[in-house]
């Protein structure tokens, strides 16, 4: 009997990385700068990072952050992968640098809960990020 097996290969599919990771990132990163935005101080919580103090700095600093997490999580969503790998760059960049910040921070006297809160879900955004970074197409 012929095999019925054809000699072309079928397209690859897509890794778990890029069909999961990248969409997790991408709402990750929404929902934290939706949240930065509209609630500093539960934004604050939700990070392990206390309560923000009452004089305005903090809230203007979740809001920065906010609107830039929202920003690169939109922008993992556009229809063009070459958008797509760009703030996937900038993300492993801007995370890479915000674990860096995160253990400063600590170190001068920040609660060590802010490494789980903050760094944590920084390094896990890397850590996908740089794998999807490096999936073949």
């Amino acid at each position: 009997m012929a095999s019925l097996a054809s000699n072309t290969a079928a397209p690859a599919s897509p890794s778990t990385v890029t069909r999961y990771g990248i969409p997790f990132i991408s709402v990750g990163r929404i929902f934290a700068g939706i949240l930065s935005w509209a609630s500093p101080t539960a934004s604050s919580r939700v990070f392990l990072l206390g309560r923000p103090a009452p004089d305005g700095r903090a809230g203007m600093m979740f809001r920065l952050f906010g609107i830039r997490d929202l920003a690169l999580g939109l922008a993992l969503q556009h229809p063009s992968a070459d958008v797509r790998k760009v703030a996937l760059q900038a993300g492993v960049a801007i995370d890479s640098a915000d674990v860096l910040a995160t253990l400063l921070a600590v170190r001068a006297g920040a609660p060590k809960s802010a490494i789980l809160g903050a760094a944590g879900g920084a390094v896990l955004f890397v850590m996908l990020g740089l794998k999807a970074l490096t999936e073949k197409p």
